[in-house]
């Protein structure tokens, strides 16, 4: 184990030195996102990223929670599926894929290994394509349809990233999901809700911008809600560094102006993980009026990479205040002060 941590920690140095360097090299400015115009890839920065994540529900009432995500970096592209049956608390498919090639500017057809995700227009908003082949008829094949218009985060779709990073960043907050789940041949019909993230930028060598707490909730009030705060090394949030957008039943997006994210309960260090996660949160807007419990929707949502460093991904239930359904990912794993920090080790291992 501590020869695969040394080798890990020694790739994952190694990547972060390569992503500084384009960092540095390009230093390309932000600009204020503009639809359907960025919906494509930005090679010019140093870090990308397609998130697709959702809560479904099989044509049986089984409850699974799910996320397709594609990174891209100078190294090349990784791609990401993780599928998790909540009422057993089993993770039912799982693969990752790291390849060389990287997207052409502006490609909405982003392709690691056997996870193809894209964007196409149709309708008011277009609409997201997710195929992850994993292995032999296991597959999992979604369609994800924006039911409103994108949030744009921040000033313009740019936000703060770690303590002196900028990222532009905006989502598709609330998408019809449906599609299946086919594993060992079998195929079971799938529907629900889904969330989409993209986000570019040069920030690698910024301290402990690959470090956060992420939540995204969708409430039955019609209401969407993203807020993040960014971590220290010994896990607690940065103060002044939290954001967030608050999402209307209309679809009109807000700047949340204050907030905190407090972990209220259980907790849990999964097996390979260093850092120890919380399972229970508690999430309070005054300025919302809202004040919610969030409890873990199963126990094993951690996600081990290589390379890259893992992290919690899962499903939250709401069990107080308005009702609704989160996801929470948390990035604890990931060095804290840049490449230098990079060799202190990561941990986990391929699924």
């Amino acid at each position: 184990m501590r020869v695969r941590q040394a080798h890990l920690a020694t790739a994952l140095a190694g990547v972060l030195a390569v992503l500084v360097a384009a960092a540095g090299a390009r230093a390309a400015p932000l600009e204020p996102v503009q639809l359907p115009r960025d919906h494509g890839a930005h090679p010019g920065f140093s870090v990308e990223w397609w998130y697709t994540t959702g809560h479904a529900t099989t044509a049986r009432g089984r409850r699974l929670f799910w996320f397709a995500t594609i990174w891209t970096a100078p190294f090349g592209t990784v791609g990401r599926v993780n599928v998790v049956d909540l009422a057993r608390d089993r993770v039912v498919l799982a693969r990752q894929w790291d390849t060389p090639a990287r997207p052409a500017s502006g490609a909405r057809d982003l392709v690691a290994g056997g996870l193809t995700i894209r964007w196409r227009p149709a309708g008011r908003f277009g609409r997201l394509s997710v195929d992850a082949r994993v292995s032999g008829a296991d597959r999992l094949r979604l369609t994800l349809v924006p039911q409103r218009p994108y949030a744009l985060h921040g000033d313009h779709g740019i936000v703060r990233q770690g303590a002196t990073g900028t990222s532009a960043y905006y989502s598709s907050t609330r998408s019809a999901a449906t599609g299946a789940l086919i594993r060992r041949g079998v195929r079971q019909p799938i529907r629900g809700l889904g969330w989409f993230d993209h986000q570019w930028g040069d920030f690698a060598a910024v301290p402990g911008a690959l470090r956060w707490d992420w939540f995204a909730c969708q409430l039955d009030d019609g209401r969407d809600l993203m807020v993040s705060q960014f971590l220290d090394a010994a896990g607690a949030p940065v103060p002044g560094l939290g954001q967030g957008t608050l999402v209307s039943a209309r679809g009109r997006a807000t700047a949340v102006g204050s907030f905190s994210a407090t972990p209220s309960g259980r907790t849990i260090q999964p097996a390979g993980a260093t850092a120890t996660y919380p399972l229970d949160w508690r999430l309070r807007l005054p300025g919302a009026g809202l004040d919610l419990s969030l409890r873990a929707g199963a126990r094993n949502q951690f996600v081990p990479m290589r390379i890259l460093p893992s992290f919690w991904e899962g499903a939250a239930d709401i069990v107080q205040g308005q009702p609704g359904a989160c996801t929470v990912e948390s990035v604890r794993e990931a060095p804290a002060g840049g490449v230098a920090a990079a060799q202190g080790g990561v941990t986990g291992s391929p699924p």
